[in-house]
This record gives C-alpha cells, structure tokens and sequence, in this order.
C-alpha cells in the first residue's frame, strides 16, 4: 500500500505541476465547447423541430428551445468523452519522460510487484481525469444554464459522476498500455495528434451515428469513445426528452435515440445501459492485463 500510495502521489504532483500540461489536455474540449456554442449545437435540431411540427400543437417555441437544448446536452456528452482520453494521455507523458530519461529503470527495479506498479499509475490517471472531467461538465453546465437550460436534477449528476468514474478508469487503462510500448516522447506526442484528431468523430461527436454508413458504424463500434458517449447521452438528455416527447408515440423517441447515438445495436440487438457499461469494464480490465504481461516480460535493456 506505501508504494502504491508513492507512486501516485509523485505522479499526480509531476502531472500537476505541469501547467502547460493540464492546459493542453483540456485543449480538445475548449476547441469543442468553442465548437458547439457556434455550430455542433444545432446538429439534427431543425430535423427535429420540422418533425415535431407535424404533430398537432406542437413545434412552437417552447419546442424550439428544448430542442436547442437537446443540440447542447449531446454535444456536451461527447465532450466528456473526449476529455477522458486526453488528460490520461496527457497524465503519461511523464512516464514516457521517465522511460527516455532512463528514471523508469529505477522504479521498475523497486521491490513492487507489476500490478501494483500498474495500478498505481492508472489510478493516478484515473483520479486526474476524474477532477478535470468534473470541472469540464461543471463548465458546460454553467454555459447550459447561461443559455436558459434548467440544472439538471440531483439524480442525474449522481450517474453523471459514476460515468465519468468508469470512462476515465478505461482510459486510464488504454493509455497506459500505449505508454508501455512507447518508447520516444515524438511517437507519444503523435498518439496525442491522433486521439485529438480521431476522437471526435469516433466518439459520434461531429457526425451522429444515424447519419454513418453502415460500415463506418461498424468501425466506430471497436472502439469505447461511442460506447462512453452513449452513456453520458441517455442519462444527460433524459430531462430533457421527457419534455420534448411527452404525449407523443414512443416509436417516435426510439428512432430520435437510434438516430443520435443514445441508443446503440450489435446487429439487431440492442445495446442497454449495463450492456454498454461492461462492454467499458471489461476492455478497461483487459488493458490493465495486457499491460501487467508486458511490463512482466520486458527485457531488461528496456526498461
């Protein structure tokens, strides 16, 4: 426990006290909060509105602006995401600092054993994504409730939390067992360029998943930024869709969900809240694996 204890606390103040650091990793979801004020807000809302119009007494203003709303609790979801991958990318580079400094060597050679040497370093990415994770939903609830939006209800931020909790505990996961085959802080730096780039899209953040070819809905599907997306979403635009949605047939919200990315389908089934979750769970616990085996077998000239 004393080493565990150790290794997180030096990591946490290495991470933190690297300003630039923690501003870049949250690079990604300023460019995308940026983003989503201008334009990413609007996505399907006129779709929507024109539906809802064809429904007798409904799709006049307060529609209008619930809908808008919708526009910002989904691209806010996606942002959440993101931002998980980036500060636990962020968070190791120090460990890759370590491994072209040969400081790494001394830690690994240190009387703990791989997994609680693994743990101890995910942990400590996990707890840095968590903080910043919760500042990033505070801000764009903040922006949301400057718009007009009402705060969302106590239950919601609780399963908003437990989400964050999760997402970030995969990344955490996934980004260390890149750290471990990593060797250079460039190759490090150009992951970094790729999550960046790759995030949104694979997350259904700029393009919702309805509107992916079929193929490209396969891909997205490998990977867990849509998985962790889809969660945030169910649970951040429930309030929301019980207004825009109340008295009208429930076919009419499925196919909305399915459309957007809340609902999600391995082939014909259909993926439920739990389901997607250990989907999350289960790919966190299996890097955490692959990352104790390499660091097990690793030459001695590696490390």
């Amino acid at each position: 426990m004393r080493s565990f204890l150790a290794i997180n606390k030096r990591n946490l103040g290495l991470y933190f006290r690297d300003y630039s650091a923690v501003f870049f990793s949250l690079l990604s979801m300023l460019i995308v909060i940026v983003l989503m004020v201008f334009f990413l807000g609007d996505v399907y809302n006129s779709d929507l509105l024109e539906a809802l119009k064809m429904v007798p007494g409904r799709g006049g203003a307060e529609d209008a602006e619930l809908i808008g709303q919708l526009g910002f609790l989904w691209t806010s979801a996606g942002i959440l995401t993101i931002n998980a991958s980036t500060v636990t990318h962020a968070f190791y580079a120090n460990m890759i600092k370590d491994r072209t400094g040969n400081r790494l060597n001394s830690l690994l050679v240190m009387p703990v054993k791989r997994p609680v040497f693994v743990l101890g370093y995910v942990s400590g990415a996990w707890l840095s994504g968590v903080i910043l994770s919760i500042i990033t939903f505070a801000v764009v609830e903040a922006i949301g409730v400057f718009r007009g939006m009402a705060v969302l209800p106590f239950a919601v931020h609780v399963r908003i939390l437990l989400l964050i909790m999760l997402n970030n505990f995969v990344f955490s996961a996934i980004m260390f067992f890149l750290a471990t085959v990593t060797k250079s802080q460039s190759a490090w730096g150009g992951i970094g360029i790729i999550l960046g780039t790759l995030a949104g899209f694979l997350g259904g953040i700029y393009f919702p998943v309805g509107s992916m070819s079929d193929l490209m809905q396969k891909v997205v599907k490998c990977f867990p930024f849509i998985y962790g997306t889809s969660l945030f979403r169910k649970v951040m635009l429930m309030p929301v869709e019980n207004a825009i949605f109340d008295g009208i047939p429930d076919i009419f919200r499925a196919e909305t969900d399915k459309a957007m990315g809340m609902d999600l389908f391995l082939g014909n089934s259909q993926l439920s809240q739990p389901g997607k979750a250990g989907i999350l769970i289960l790919v966190g616990f299996v890097f955490i694996a692959l990352s104790t085996l390499c660091l097990s077998i690793s030459k001695k000239k590696d490390r």
